[in-house]
């Protein structure tokens, strides 16, 4: 993790797509799960985001890396990067 105190940090257009892949492979995973389609489930990032913790959470105590790329902000105002 790199700080960061002068500019606000802006994912890299590999790390969005990075992200892009997991949201849409959570997305899948709750369709086939929830037995739903497409044009059953509209597409929401408050459920996806939810599920996406509950697996890294998962995989965390099976001592399985994640990356999940993103920004950290500290109460400082300072960033880093966070794979």
């Amino acid at each position: 993790m790199t700080n960061n105190k002068q500019a606000d940090l802006e994912l890299t257009s590999e790390m969005l797509e990075r992200n892009d892949i997991i949201d849409n492979a959570v997305y899948d995973l709750i369709l086939t799960l929830a037995e739903k389609s497409r044009d059953e489930l509209d597409w929401s990032m408050e459920i996806i985001g939810e599920v996406t913790d509950a697996v890294k959470e998962v995989l965390s105590r099976f001592k399985l890396r994640v990356r999940h790329p993103g920004i950290v902000t500290y109460e400082d105002g300072s960033q880093a990067y966070d794979d």
